[in-house]
């Protein structure tokens, strides 16, 4: 669990006048603005149906699959949410239930209504609960610690059977003319599945890795490992790709680009020697259109030929999931589009496509707006540090911290979106959890910034009250009663 370091670890430790500026007297202490925080054993149980979600639980145990215990726990988890009254309220919502209202409307209309309605109950509805979940049982960083604990856990188990499944051979077949890598569950069993997981967990190892105690970044190194495994041996060129787009992500968002780029371009030369040969001709394959082995880059190109004729033919869309149905009426060939964007404006229309690209992009403008603001948090705070400064405390410093862990997930959470943005490229993956994975983190961290810069508020006029106490300044109290209410949301 990618738990903050304490003070005598943390990498605050080396800033000394920055961290220790702030310390408010006990009383004051007892002053912050609290989040709002869910009763410890839902949030628990919240996270313990993540890791049996991601871990396909009713798959490994069939006893429990048989009584449809993922069903019916989920189905209790959302009445609980409910007591929580989770608001949704954020910059991105409207954009959330505009989406929900496209894919709903195109469900009665659709040109195969019971596949439609089956995708829209199956992977629509059930997989927005990982929204109202998320929403309502992460409240504040503790709630954030565990959920992402519980993700990457059952990513470091999909990534231990991986390594296992590439030594002993048990996970390793042909698949279109070369021997590639599978996962142990159906849900990822395709190696494109497999390499998009590995690739997409990147995106939190490496935000959330300077955060973590040593214990655990020992275990992220593990778990990077186990993903590069997967990434390099499912022979998968939509991960490769995936994986290239995450790498020049992380080099446009670093504040060091050179070096950024340094870092990358020499991970890729130690790595390159251990791919094999079959797999570059494969990823190559993406350019030449040349296959050693197999159809598949001809194949694509027809797909993406009818898809676009499909389209053309129906610009307000053919209904959930009904492309197939209509790619046959139309040409005898029945394959799904392998590509989200071809997916959305089949499947949804003009309509559709234009308010997938908003809710992406108002995704990715909002938590990059957020990766600013707790970065201005934590800047506002150092600036008033001063040489005079009281000594630290466990409020200042525990603040600081969970400034830190909010900003990096923001960060994570913008990788995570561009490394499905680039594997959905191709992949039909519309109906698939990882948007409402993201959309979920996005709105969660968004209230979770109005809490956090109210208690910034706090500490920096207990500083202020601090310095200016000896010439009569406003005591913090009195400062307190001009800042908003502690339950509000701006």
């Amino acid at each position: 669990m990618p738990v903050i370091e304490q003070a005598s670890r943390h990498p605050l430790r080396r800033m000394p006048e920055a961290a220790r500026a702030f310390r408010p007297a006990a009383s004051d202490a007892s002053l912050l603005p609290v989040y709002p925080s869910p009763p410890a054993i839902l949030s628990l149980l919240f996270c313990g149906w993540v890791v049996f979600y991601y871990l396909q639980g009713g798959v490994r145990m069939p006893s429990l699959g048989a009584v449809r215990f993922e069903l019916w726990s989920g189905i209790a988890l959302a009445a609980l949410a409910i007591t929580q009254r989770p608001s949704f309220r954020s910059p991105v919502t409207g954009f959330v239930f505009a989406l929900l209202l496209c894919i709903a409307v195109q469900v009665p209309f659709s040109h195969n209504v019971p596949v439609s309605s089956g995708i829209f109950v199956d992977r629509v509805v059930k997989f927005f609960m990982m929204t109202v979940f998320i929403v309502a049982y992460i409240k504040g960083p503790r709630e954030l610690k565990w959920f992402l604990a519980a993700f990457l856990f059952a990513c470091l188990k999909m990534g231990q059977e991986g390594f296992l499944g590439k030594v002993t051979g048990s996970l390793v077949w042909e698949n279109q003319g070369v021997m590639r890598l599978h996962g142990a569950t159906s849900g990822y069993q395709h190696p494109n599945s497999f390499s998009g997981m590995a690739v997409a967990t990147l995106a939190f190892i490496i935000y959330l890795f300077p955060l973590c105690r040593r214990w655990l970044k020992a275990i992220l190194v593990v778990l990077a490992a186990f993903s590069i495994n997967i990434i390099i041996f499912t022979g998968s060129r939509t991960g490769y790709v995936g994986f290239l787009a995450f790498a020049a992500f992380v080099v446009q968002k670093s504040k060091r680009k050179s070096r950024a780029l340094v870092a990358v371009l020499l991970v890729a030369a130690i790595g390159l020697p251990f791919v094999p040969a079959e797999y570059i001709e494969r990823f190559e394959s993406i350019f030449t259109g040349v296959e050693k082995a197999g159809h598949s880059s001809e194949t694509r190109r027809e797909i993406l030929s009818d898809a676009w004729e499909v389209f053309l033919a129906h610009p307000l869309g053919v209904g959930v999931g009904a492309f197939p149905a209509v790619r046959r009426e139309m040409f005898g060939r029945l394959q799904d589009t392998h590509n989200v964007y071809l997916e959305v404006a089949t499947n949804l229309g003009i309509q559709g496509l234009i308010v997938f690209t908003l809710f992406i992009a108002g995704q990715l403008r909002l938590l990059s707006r957020l990766t600013a603001q707790f970065g201005g948090q934590l800047a506002s705070m150092a600036e008033l540090a001063g040489p005079d400064s009281a000594p630290s405390n466990d409020a200042g410093l525990s603040h600081r911290r969970d400034l830190l862990l909010f900003q990096q997930t923001a960060k994570a959470a913008q990788g995570f979106i561009i490394v499905r943005l680039a594997l959905g490229m191709f992949g039909m993956d519309l109906y698939e959890i990882y948007w409402w994975f993201a959309v979920g983190l996005t709105i969660a961290l968004y209230q979770i910034e109005q809490i956090a810069r109210r208690r910034t508020d706090v500490l920096v006029a207990s500083r202020s009250t601090g310095s200016g106490s000896r010439t009569g300044a406003t005591t913090l109290p009195d400062r307190l009663r001009m800042l908003r209410p502690a339950g509000a949301l701006s």
